[in-house]
């Protein structure tokens, strides 16, 4: 199942997080961590790395995710321009029954809207 079609765009998802109706996650990777400046705020980060380790079943790595609520939307993004972890992670999350999307445009397109940004800690 390609993750592509669960795409969201950076106002809709703007509008649901303000809504209280959805939970951000945060990929990204802790090799540039320091360099990212901001995040978007009240997001949760989840190691690129675990998602991204095909040799980890799916139920394994949402068991291993901080606890996720079912009635709220999942938006999770990258900072990479190919949001290869974002798109396994939305696809992982929707397997388990999750409502689950990917950013699109990651980080970037947040920040290029002018949305609400935070300090990221790592920086």
């Amino acid at each position: 199942m390609d993750a592509r079609p669960y795409r969201i765009d950076p106002d809709t998802a703007k509008q649901s997080i303000e809504a209280g109706t959805a939970v951000v996650i945060d990929l990204t990777s802790p090799l540039i961590g320091s360099a990212v400046k901001g995040r978007i705020p009240g997001a949760v980060w989840v190691s690129p790395k675990e998602v991204l380790d095909r040799n980890r079943h799916s139920a394994d790595l949402v068991k291993d995710l901080p606890e996720l609520p079912r009635d709220k939307t999942i938006i999770a993004y990258c900072t990479c321009p190919d949001e290869e972890a974002s798109a396994r992670l939305t696809r992982v999350l929707r397997q388990e029954g999750y409502d689950a999307w990917m950013l699109v445009g990651g980080l970037p397109a947040w920040r290029a809207a002018g949305y609400p940004m935070e300090p990221n800690l790592a920086a």
